[in-house]
């Protein structure tokens, strides 16, 4: 006798500035979740009240007026933006999944921060770095946003490259709270971001010093054991490239040893829309609501 599977329950998303890069991406992923639905794509607080969940995809500086007042409804919340990072629980499952599982209120990590952090975060757990590090950010044009900019005007940003805010970005001081949790103990970070030349992708390359000798063996080790079983970060012994991880919630991570000098490199890429935003918003959401955790996400890129 065949055994009947009873349909599952259909979950409604509501998503706060749904017109955005990163709010087209949501409804993107949505379209394809077996569970979750995206609807009421507006920033009323009132029809953004009766979803079971509310994705908030507004500007920096937009979305903690809105995601309190929801938060106080007792409406799950999944804020996108850098309002609310360092009141609410920090979204990155692979540093806090059951802490995510149990909040009511996430604040989505940053693009640049999502990459930075798993590039270097087995190292910063066992204590294997300096606590000073340097990581360089390069980010597709899509990081800067769908309203349009002097430097992301086609003139200016195609066929080159060039850093901004080489001192003082906000996702600066996000990248070291984290890593100095993660620690035990505080860790600076010089970081600059760089404007690349394409629409979408993101590569961080992290630098450190190494507090006593470690071979690439145990390097490599390291990293496949602190990302085993992690859905989403896959390790690997060659450059990881953004190319291949367009429309993939994957995180793709290597780390080289420099026995020589004493330095360690690691590097992570990321879709800057999917696991740098909409993406890992979606991995909370189903976290948060008890979904499994991969449920609509992509992990295979777009190639070529």
């Amino acid at each position: 006798m065949a055994v009947v599977t009873a349909p599952a329950t259909t979950l409604v998303a509501g998503i706060a500035g749904a017109t955005g890069y990163a709010g087209r991406e949501l409804q993107r992923i949505l379209a394809g979740h077996p569970q979750l639905r995206a609807a009421a794509c507006t920033a009323d607080t009132r029809a953004l009240a009766g979803c079971d969940l509310a994705f908030l995809a507004l500007p920096h500086g937009a979305s903690g007026e809105l995601g309190r007042e929801l938060a106080s409804a007792r409406v799950p919340v999944v804020d996108l933006s850098a309002d609310l990072r360092g009141e609410w629980v920090y979204g990155l499952p692979e540093r806090k999944r059951e802490q995510i599982r149990e909040a009511a209120a996430v604040a989505n990590p940053g693009c640049y921060a999502t990459a930075a952090i798993l590039a270097l975060l087995p190292l910063v757990e066992i204590g294997a770095l300096e606590p000073h590090v340097v990581c360089d950010g390069k980010s597709g044009v899509s990081g800067a946003g769908k309203k349009a900019t002097e430097s992301s005007h086609f003139c200016v940003a195609a066929e080159g490259i060039a850093p901004y805010r080489p001192v003082g970005h906000h996702h600066q001081a996000e990248i070291e709270r984290e890593l100095s949790e993660a620690a035990g103990e505080r860790v600076t970070v010089t970081f600059t971001p760089h404007l690349a030349p394409f629409s979408r992708g993101l590569l961080v390359t992290a630098y450190g010093r190494l507090r006593q000798p470690l071979e690439q063996g145990d390097a490599d080790r390291l990293y496949a054991e602190r990302y085993e079983g992690e859905p989403f970060v896959a390790v690997g012994a060659e450059p990881p490239r953004t190319a291949l991880l367009r429309g993939s919630n994957l995180c793709q991570v290597a780390v080289w040893v420099d026995t020589g000098r004493g330095a360690v490199v690691a590097a992570a890429a990321i879709d800057n829309l999917v696991k740098g935003a909409a993406g890992q918003a979606v991995q909370n959401a189903n976290l948060m609501l008890g979904l499994d955790e991969t449920a609509g996400l992509p992990e295979a890129g777009l190639w070529p």
